[in-house]
């Protein structure tokens, strides 16, 4: 959650590794900008005001319909299967955690088959940022809708239409926005 306090000791001994891997991963943690160091005392994870979410969620936009645009090329029966079982996980979970974690494997199951790596990485750079933000704000999620959004980028994908699947895509991250950032300061 944002302004937890990361110690890089702490989580070495937590996931059983070396200080060292962890703390090389929560100075790269800092340049993306997701947790700020703090003197002394290890860092603290960012928390996001709704105009840092919305900048954010204009980029994502572009990046996500673009990533979907290129991904409707690659889709095949077994990819549109996938999706909807996703789909259909994320309406039977009951775990917010779950919930979270599914959607983020819908997401990246279309963005894996735009077959573009740079594209990828700062997508899921994006993603990293809103992280915490995701995880504090869970009762902002309207799950019907969300599944409701979801088929429609799922059908455009197996129409094989990359402008709808854009503009689907653009809608999701939109829609769940507009609820999210009703509870950010």
């Amino acid at each position: 959650r944002p302004d937890t306090v990361l110690s890089g000791r702490a989580l070495a001994q937590h996931l059983a590794l070396s200080v060292q891997p962890v703390r090389d991963a929560l100075k790269r943690l800092e340049a993306d900008g997701v947790i700020e160091g703090r003197p002394q005392s290890g860092f603290r994870l960012r928390g996001m005001t709704r105009d840092e979410y919305w900048e954010i969620i204009e980029i994502r936009c572009r990046l996500e319909g673009l990533a979907g645009r290129h991904a409707t090329a690659h889709m095949t029966p077994d990819i549109i299967a996938r999706l909807r079982a996703r789909n259909a996980a994320m309406g039977r979970g009951s775990e917010s955690k779950t919930f979270l974690a599914e959607n983020f494997a819908f997401h990246f199951t279309i963005y894996t088959e735009a077959r573009h790596a740079t594209l990828l990485a700062l997508i899921e750079n994006l993603w990293v940022r809103i992280g915490p933000v995701l995880h504090e704000v869970r009762e902002g999620y309207s799950r019907p809708q969300m599944l409701a959004k979801h088929d429609t980028i799922i059908d455009a994908l197996e129409c094989g239409d990359a402008a709808a699947v854009e503009a689907a895509i653009t809608d999701d991250l939109v829609s769940a926005t507009r609820r999210i950032v009703d509870r950010l300061s």
